[in-house]
């Protein structure tokens, strides 16, 4: 069983994003690293998550190297996660050190990266999923445009629930994905 994601996990990737000169946010990365684990499924073509980071980024061809690293292990461990099936899978998030408003930001970037890299080779849209999984996705655009409230014990409390639904989320598009494909 994987571990959940750690906060070193967390400042790792968020390191080499700013060694590689770009401010973009470590969820939205891993959250298009989970899209296009699940878009290859669906379109049974491997999605080259570095040129999406690349696009996404605006990262040069000389950085490229200081992310592939990170990349390619958060790659590997959320694949394995997600085939385990064993609810294992986590989202790479700030932890509680973190203020309210970022965390919300997270996850919504982290919602926001994973329907680019789900929809990036437009070999399928959301209406061709099947129903639950189209419903989650389109969930999640809803998701990307989060922000957090005035009622701050309130909003710790929706944000909790909000994460692990879009944990769970990820976890039944892939294995009706995965379904479809056997």
């Amino acid at each position: 069983m994987n571990p959940t994601f750690s906060n070193f996990d967390y400042d790792r990737l968020r390191g080499a994003l700013v060694l590689a000169d770009t401010d973009h946010n470590a969820s939205e990365v891993h959250g298009i690293i989970c899209g296009a684990i699940c878009n290859q499924l669906k379109s049974g073509r491997r999605v080259d998550v570095i040129e999406l980071v690349s696009a996404v980024a605006g990262i040069s061809n000389e950085s490229k190297g200081a992310l592939e690293a990170s990349i390619d292990s958060l790659h590997e461990s959320s694949q394995q996660s997600l085939n385990d099936r064993d609810s294992s899978f986590s989202l790479l998030l700030p932890d509680e050190e973190y203020e309210l408003v970022e965390r919300t930001e997270a996850v919504a970037q982290w919602c926001q990266g994973f329907v680019f890299g789900f929809l990036s080779n437009q070999a399928f849209t959301i209406d061709k999923l099947p129903r639950d999984a189209a419903e989650i996705a389109r969930d999640f655009i809803a998701i990307s445009k989060a922000e957090p409230g005035e009622d701050r014990e309130q909003d710790e409390w929706a944000l909790a629930e909000i994460e692990e639904y879009v944990r769970v989320g990820v976890q039944l598009i892939f294995e009706e994905l995965q379904d479809d494909v056997a």
